[in-house]
This record gives structure tokens, C-alpha cells and sequence, in this order.
């Protein structure tokens, strides 16, 4: 006689890698917000040299940009999910 054994209810695996990808992309997100803050008060510092307000500046962007390119692969993957 054979028994069989039901598959279980929770993939405690898959749970764990959505735990795992959930917690580097909060602490990715708040690191860049954060740089991006920084640059944005020290690109208002008065005294600040033209060079260091337009690298500032730059950081500023590509900051803005890494949060809204997470954001959009974040609703590209809600919408396509398979």
C-alpha cells in the first residue's frame, strides 16, 4: 500500500526569495532617495563651485531616474505577471 502525501499549502522557498528581492530593492530605493536628498541640498549650498552644483546636479537626475525606473519595472511586473 502506497501513501501519498498531499504537496503542502505555502512554498516556503518561493516566500522566502520574494522576502529576499523585497528587502534589497526597499533598502536600494532608500539609498537612492537618500543620495538624491543630499545632492539636492548640496547643489543649494551657498559657495558651492559650478562643477560641484552640475555633478550634484547629475547625481540628483540619475537618482530621480534609478527610483522611477524601479517603480515602472515594478508595475511592469504587477501588470505582465504570468
Amino acid at each position: 500500500m502506497t501513501t501519498t502525501v498531499a504537496k503542502p499549502l505555502i512554498d516556503w522557498a518561493t516566500i522566502g526569495h520574494i522576502f529576499l528581492v523585497s528587502a534589497v530593492i526597499a533598502v536600494g530605493l532608500v539609498l537612492l532617495f537618500s543620495i538624491g536628498i543630499i545632492s539636492l541640498s548640496q547643489t543649494r549650498r551657498a559657495g558651492a563651485g559650478v562643477l560641484v552644483r552640475s555633478v550634484n546636479t547629475v547625481v540628483v537626475a540619475l537618482a530621480a531616474a534609478g527610483m522611477l525606473s524601479a517603480l515602472v519595472w515594478g508595475f511592469h511586473f504587477i501588470i505582465t505577471k504570468k
